[in-house]
């Protein structure tokens, strides 16, 4: 099985779609494997054109005749799994996306340290800050650094007796 069969519209569509909109270069590749198969290339044209291995060609062709889309995912790695889970991750996200001078904190600003700290002690799972900006960055969200001012506490009178009189 060198080349894959011949695609329907829909086939094609779900992979452009997936190839347009994944973020891992992994699955990208894979996508445009498929794609340029079914264009009739062969395998070593196709290794030659993406800078794989034909073997690698032939087994991503493979897994999508195997199991479609889905085998071109990029599937979990064997080892220790992952600290944050699902729902530690919703928490996290729920907890940026509300006003943290809504909720009762000793602090005005998040950082990933401060939300590590929190979560930590509102779930038990202890990730470092790094692990957290990482969640962040994976799910679109980027904390800024908090801005120190004090604009609120100067005196508006003598600020503009100052601008007036230097």
């Amino acid at each position: 099985m060198n080349r894959v069969h011949a695609l329907s519209v829909e086939e094609l569509d779900a992979l452009e779609k997936l190839y347009r909109q994944t973020k891992d270069a992994d699955v990208r590749s894979r996508c445009q494997m498929v794609l340029l198969s079914n264009e009739g290339l062969s395998p070593p044209q196709i290794a030659e054109q993406v800078r794989f291995h034909r073997r690698t060609v032939t087994r991503a062709i493979q897994r999508y005749e195997q199991r479609g889309v889905d085998g071109l995912l990029t599937q979990p790695r064997s080892g220790r799994p992952p600290k944050a889970t699902v729902v530690y991750e919703r928490l996290l996200l729920k907890v940026v996306a509300g006003r943290p001078r809504d909720l009762d904190l000793p602090f005005s600003n998040w950082t990933t340290a401060n939300l590590a700290e929190h979560l930590r002690d509102k779930t038990g799972i202890e990730l470092s800050a790094r692990q957290v900006e990482n969640i962040l960055k994976a799910n679109d969200w980027r904390l800024r650094r908090p801005v120190r001012t004090v604009k609120h506490k100067q005196n508006k009178e003598l600020v503009e007796e100052k601008k007036t009189h230097p």
